[in-house]
């Protein structure tokens, strides 16, 4: 016994409402997590692609692509590491999938910058002793959430970002920034007092 149109419409109906559902729903970010190690001149970096291609640069004064020296490159595949082939001076090409790419590059003057060609959803996870919450010193690019990490770690989360900033500092710098502070502020005082003084008697 075949079925009526009215029976069939219902499933019908709910098919083609779950297909929009899934049309429509936004795909999740690939991750990147970047490690500053202690010491805070290197950091580490865990990339998801699915690509056959990936470039190391980050941008220069121009905005040009300034390509990346790394070290310890990985790209690892479901089943471990995949062989890639350097195209050009920061570029690697290998089969076509999803990986991670591991790698590590230098921190200079304590300043942490990644862009890439998509939205990803980004983590920086400062060693104990860095932070950069004091805006004088310390900077993090919009959308930037920071939050307290174990160890005594500061982490920095983006959602669906396609480039972070971060400067970092050492302890000693906001030291030193609030001793310099303290001594201009004094300097001000003492040189402002007596003007403060003439001024009100000339009030008198």
């Amino acid at each position: 016994m075949r079925a009526s149109p009215r029976d069939r419409r219902g499933p019908a109906l709910a098919a083609l409402c779950l297909a929009l559902i899934l049309i429509s729903a936004p795909a999740a970010a690939e991750e990147a997590a970047f490690q500053v190690l202690p010491g805070g001149t290197v950091c580490e970096a865990s990339v998801q692609v699915t690509a056959s291609e990936y470039a190391f640069w980050s941008p220069g004064l121009m905005g040009e692509r300034v390509p990346l020296q790394v070290e310890d490159l990985e790209v690892l595949g479901p089943s471990g590491p995949v062989e890639y082939r350097e195209t050009r001076r920061g570029i690697i090409t290998f089969p076509e999938g999803n990986y991670t790419i591991t790698y590590r590059v230098p921190v200079r003057d304590n300043h942490l910058v990644a862009v890439f060609d998509k939205p990803y959803t980004i983590t920086v996870s400062l060693p104990g002793g860095f932070d950069v919450r004091n805006p004088l010193i310390g900077m993090v690019s919009p959308g930037g959430v920071v939050s307290s990490g174990p160890n005594g770690t500061t982490e920095i989360t983006w959602d669906r970002a396609d480039a972070m900033e971060v400067r970092f500092y050492a302890p000693e710098r906001e030291i030193l920034l609030t001793t310099f502070g303290t001594i201009w502020l004094s300097v001000a005082v003492v040189l402002l007092l007596p003007y403060f003084v003439l001024r009100r008697r000339g009030d008198e």
